[in-house]
């Protein structure tokens, strides 16, 4: 039925209208955002107990990883406050196995004589992950030491990967008289640049619950002041003087944290590369699916973006933002929703809205960890927003173009347009794409301009697999399954050609992208 619906006029059979796209293609672009736009995170809680940190040295992991770099890869979270590095202590005996066989072989290469450990560490996992997912619902943490191999192990996974690490330092290591402690931090350097580890740089996460998390107060001057000195600190290494850093990590701009954000950024913002802050839409612990579906919900993150826009425009407007951390629900996820179909809504509207808005990287939490919220689950095995992410990267550029509707409710039914990707090999110059939303418990249809009737378009229809519906662990792109061919293997991501003059049909609660060919946009040549 759907191809025969497809070709009809825009009176459609149900006697709905076709929603009228209008797109500015002869336009500058909206706005540009960073080539590592869509970049990646670690929590730092993997390193809780550091012997699962060696679990980055799998294959099948890395083979992920890498066909979504490049890219930051971000290491932090609330455990940044709470992690000590102690060279002279002896690693795990888990990382000391992983490195020795690292010596002997190629610095990238696969490690299958680890695969014994790997399995006994898999087996733990479990216990690991309630471990740390009940420390964060507490608020109860403890200091954990890292050892340098944990340095080591981290920076091989982001390197290997064709990611760029940025590491948190630990903020809550003070002095009587609540002045930042750079002793450890200046241990950390010290290795690091013994190692020629090409890193950038964050100091603490989320300060504005310190109080909660350790009962310390520090205000945003203070914490202005502290990035000024680990910022000297910095200068004193030849390999770091031109490190980048990176600020404050605050969350949610409420009202707390608005002031200390700008505080912060009065005092120590002119020694920051870009200003960070997170975002999460729910409570993993009380979202419904209806929240992941509702346009209410969607819309609360572009008013969260435009109060940070405004205090950043007041203090430092020359500075880049990002979002330094964000996902769909805070606390690890929501069980059986973050890893599912429908958080894809949530992933593609925050990734759409940001670039429009201006928001220059989007660090995803997390890639592999705790939780629900992760891309590529404790199996190594790729989630739906996993492959939303890799889709993006492949046929998503960075310019961003004007696009409006005519015809729905644009909120329920909401698209982006972007320059495709230039680095796909499969388009050209002036090509662009569009990806859309579909919030409607029926199919809609997009109806494209007339001047680009006669244009081909490639769709990229995402649906979920199986009968589990949205909430579907599993994700089919035009209609074919997407799985691993093997562990270091992906699948080719297929195109379904339209012809012109077509209708874009977007299924109820479902979205996709859509490459129009030869579209001649100004702003792509």
């Amino acid at each position: 039925l759907l191809p025969l619906l497809l070709l009809l006029p825009p009176v459609l059979a149900e006697g709905h209208r076709a929603a009228t796209l209008r797109l500015g293609l002869r336009d500058s672009p909206r706005a540009e955002v960073s080539p590592a736009f869509l970049s990646l995170t670690l929590d730092a809680s993997l390193a809780r107990d550091p012997r699962y940190v060696t679990l980055l040295s799998n294959s099948k992991l890395r083979a992920l990883a890498t066909a979504l770099s490049p890219g930051f890869l971000r290491f932090g979270g609330t455990e940044t406050d709470f992690l000590i590095f102690d060279p002279n202590k002896d690693s795990t005996s888990e990382e000391k196995i992983l490195w020795e066989f690292q010596a002997q072989q190629e610095a990238c290469g696969s490690r299958p004589a680890f695969a014994t450990v790997e399995k006994v560490l898999l087996a733990q996992w479990p216990s690991q992950e309630k471990l740390i997912l009940a420390e964060q619902n507490r608020k109860k943490h403890k200091n954990t030491t890292i050892t340098k191999n944990t340095l080591d192990i981290l920076y091989s996974f982001a390197n290997c990967s064709g990611f760029h690490l940025i590491f948190g330092l630990n903020a809550l290591l003070r002095k009587g008289g609540l002045q930042w402690d750079s002793s450890n931090a200046q241990a950390l350097l010290d290795y690091c640049a013994s190692q020629r580890y090409n890193i950038s740089w964050e100091l603490g996460n989320e300060p504005n619950s310190f109080r909660k998390k350790s009962g310390i107060h520090i205000d945003g001057f203070q914490l202005g002041q502290d990035f000024i000195h680990l910022r000297q600190l910095l200068n004193n290494y030849a390999l770091y003087q031109h490190a980048k850093l990176y600020g404050p990590d605050v969350g949610q701009p409420r009202k707390h944290t608005r002031r200390l954000l700008r505080s912060f950024l009065k005092s120590g913002g002119k020694v920051i590369d870009s200003v960070t802050w997170h975002h999460y839409y729910v409570n993993g612990q009380s979202a419904t699916r209806g929240d992941f579906l509702s346009p209410e919900v969607l819309d609360s993150f572009a008013t969260a973006i435009y109060e940070v826009l405004e205090i950043v425009g007041q203090t430092v407007p020359d500075k880049k933002v990002w979002l330094g951390e964000t996902s769909s629900a805070y606390g690890g996820g929501a069980p059986r929703l973050s890893n599912t179909y429908v958080a894809g809504f949530m992933w593609l509207d925050k990734l759409g809205l940001s670039a429009r808005q201006g928001i220059d990287v989007v660090m995803r939490q997390v890639f592999f960890g705790a939780g629900t919220y992760h891309l590529v689950d404790a199996n190594f095995e790729p989630l739906p927003d996993y492959w939303l992410s890799l889709l993006y990267k492949k046929l998503v550029g960075t310019k961003v173009l004007q696009v409006s509707l005519a015809g729905a409710n644009k909120r329920k039914l909401r698209v982006y347009l972007h320059c495709t990707s230039s680095l796909n090999p499969k388009y050209r110059e002036g090509d662009v794409t569009l990806f859309a939303l579909n919030l409607y418990n029926v199919t809609q249809h997009l109806e494209l301009p007339d001047y680009l009737s006669s244009k081909h378009v490639d769709q990229y229809l995402l649906l979920p697999h199986g009968k589990e519906n949205i909430l579907s662990r599993s994700i089919e792109l035009n209609g074919r399954v997407l799985r691993m061919l093997d562990d270091e293997t992906l699948p080719e991501l297929m195109e379904k050609p339209l012809g012109p003059g077509r209708l874009l049909g977007l299924p109820a609660f479902s979205y996709g992208f859509y490459v129009i060919k030869n579209a001649k946009a100004i702003a792509c040549i």
